[in-house]
């Protein structure tokens, strides 16, 4: 250095309080299905756009046995074009079966995953889904033991809104994954035309009618004001798949609203979350059954479903809340709760596992001196008061006690308590007439 006289500069960084890019949109779509040339059972991949998807052979063509992958990724980007989501097709005989890969996919992603969905293409009656349910629960229960939560949520294959007066409620799962029953009426009854040899799916127009093969089961020619519809000299030859959607539920659309609302956010916020778009234009259930009544869906309501809805005097489609299987007097009895305190779990740990193993000094009396504990403590603060400047909670408050007896038993306990952000779930209004010469004047 200069031994000049001069005024030196020196140059710091940190001032900002960058963080890294937060993963709370980080999402997971687990699958039974069939393998592509790209995309083999058991291994994950990561997509950022529908296209992705498309590269690795998972194509409107997919979604003909029973699967819904390409409508539930479709879905997912739709609703959050700037998603993250990871996928895993498996080989698996039972929806419970797929249910229980749920912990595989999240260790594959290296814990990155903060939410999600699993769905089937198997024959599934609802009393199943329920069952997976509980195991789904034993799965969430696995992750946040390894430091790794995430939320689940199930599409509610089976389900039968006809006879909703007899659906179980879900808050008998005691478990705090969702089930969601909403599907969109429309593509319930989707019918796609495969193009034999090349398996292409193909949409009919208008002035296009279907035209039977003699001799031949489900295959069809397509006729237009020109004939028969040709290429290459040859009459084509299509597959009609009926009612492609009818025991699905749209959990792609639910983890799209996940992803990208914070933490602390209900999915069915109305400003935030209109549901419509293509392949979501009307609201419904599974087995594209339309709402019956107001008093149907209070109904399932209190039984803790997600399914969609519409509002008076505003156009839209939106979830009618953000349940999970359990009780309302619960903790954990939306899906911000859970996500509110897994992240919370995340930021806590990252902040105190380079403390792991370290010395602690203490007092002539064996307890904590000021300095040390107000140190945990400060590591405890930084970690979650990104979370109050983001709105994410209200509020937060940790404690080190002094008096503990760390030479005994070599642990350093900590107490944390947070305040989570309301949800407006009713806005209650006072409204009467008023007379502005009051009553004794009249």
């Amino acid at each position: 250095m200069s031994t000049l006289n001069d005024v030196v500069i020196n140059k710091l960084s940190g001032g900002l309080g960058r963080r890294s890019p937060e993963q709370d949109m980080v999402s997971g779509l687990l699958f039974d299905g069939s393998e592509t040339s790209e995309l083999k059972f058991d291994k994950i991949q990561r997509l950022a756009s529908l296209e992705d998807a498309e590269a690795l052979g998972i194509t409107e063509s997919y979604d003909i046995n029973g699967q819904s992958a390409y409508y539930q990724i479709q879905q997912f980007f739709r609703m959050n074009p700037s998603g993250d989501l990871y996928i895993m097709a498996v080989n698996t005989a039972s929806y419970a079966e797929t249910v229980k890969k749920a912990m595989e996919m999240q260790e594959k992603a290296n814990g990155n995953i903060r939410q999600m969905a699993i769905i089937s293409s198997k024959e599934t009656t609802f009393a199943q889904t329920k069952a997976a349910a509980a195991i789904a629960q034993g799965q969430a229960d696995l992750a946040f033991v390894d430091y790794m939560p995430f939320e689940i949520i199930l599409e509610g294959k089976g389900f039968d809104v006809a006879t909703e007066e007899d659906s179980p409620s879900l808050a008998e799962a005691n478990a705090n994954v969702s089930v969601v029953v909403a599907m969109d009426v429309e593509k319930a009854f989707e019918q796609k035309l495969i193009q034999k040899n090349t398996n292409k799916v193909y949409t009919l127009a208008p002035n296009e009618e279907l035209i039977p093969v003699e001799n031949s089961s489900n295959v069809y020619n397509v006729k237009d004001a020109n004939g028969l519809k040709k290429e290459n000299g040859n009459v084509l030859e299509f597959a009609l798949f009926k009612d492609s959607y009818k025991n699905t539920a749209a959990v792609g659309l639910a983890l799209g609203a996940l992803s990208k609302a914070k933490v602390s956010e209900n999915i069915a916020w109305i400003e935030k979350f209109n549901l419509t778009g293509e392949g979501f234009a009307k609201p419904g259930f599974v087995g594209g059954k339309e709402i019956k009544s107001l008093g149907n869906l209070r109904t399932l309501n209190e039984k803790r479903y997600i399914f969609s809805q519409t509002h008076t005097g505003l156009a839209g489609v939106y979830f009618n809340d953000s349940h999970t299987c359990t009780t309302g007097t619960s903790d954990y009895a939306y899906i911000e709760n859970n996500r509110t305190i897994n992240k919370a779990t995340r930021l806590l740990r990252s902040a105190l596992l380079p403390k792991l193993a370290s010395p602690v000094l203490v007092d002539i009396d064996g307890k904590l001196p000021q300095s040390v504990s107000k140190s945990f403590e400060g590591l405890c603060r930084s970690a979650l008061e990104g979370m109050v400047a983001n709105q994410e909670v209200s509020a937060f408050d940790v404690y080190v006690d002094p008096k503990q007896n760390i030479l005994a038993t070599s642990e350093l306990k900590v107490k944390a308590e947070i305040t989570p952000i309301g949800t407006a779930r009713k806005i209650m209004v006072d409204l009467g007439f008023k007379n502005p010469f009051g009553i004794d004047k009249a």
